[in-house]
């Protein structure tokens, strides 16, 4: 009698050409606000996290704020998974503020088996993931200096046993 056992390690990435990615430009969104969906497809045969940090916090612009003006912007950052045949989904929303490395967020990021947004089932190929950005009209105390106002959103992505 000869015993054979083996196991196969269940893996945990975007599917190939399914990473988020894109970007969106919103002219004069402090009077219109913005909204914008970047999909993105998972490929993991179990639980998973996704987080997101944020270079900048907020739309900025480069360059000092007179008195009575603001070189930033707030903007919300949604997280929508979808695991298989669309039963299991994890959803949150968080301040882009909170977003930055050391902020706080239940999905900051980067990614690692307890960190992120959890999803607590499998999800490969299931379409339906998606980040979202959104914000009002902007209603700050300072008024916002003319300019180009722009963030960078990273997403990463784990196995969550």
């Amino acid at each position: 009698m000869v015993p054979v056992t083996a196991s196969v390690g269940g893996r945990c990435g975007f599917a190939d050409g399914g990473a988020p990615d894109g970007s969106y430009h919103q002219d004069n969104f402090d009077e219109t606000g913005l909204q914008h969906q970047f999909a993105f497809m998972l490929d993991c045969t179990g639980p998973s996290r996704v987080a997101v940090v944020s270079q900048n916090g907020g739309m900025l612009t480069p360059g000092a704020a007179p008195a009575g003006y603001a070189t930033k912007a707030p903007y919300d950052v949604t997280l929508h998974l979808v695991g298989n045949g669309g039963a299991t989904t994890a959803t949150a929303t968080c301040a882009a503020d909170t977003l930055p490395v050391g902020a706080g967020c239940s999905f900051l990021g980067p990614a690692s088996t307890s960190q992120g947004l959890r999803l607590a089932s499998a999800s490969t190929l299931q379409s339906g993931s998606y980040l979202s950005v959104s914000a009002p009209p902007y209603s700050g105390a300072a008024a916002l200096v003319t300019g180009t106002y722009s963030d960078v959103l990273t997403v990463t992505l784990s196995a969550s046993p």
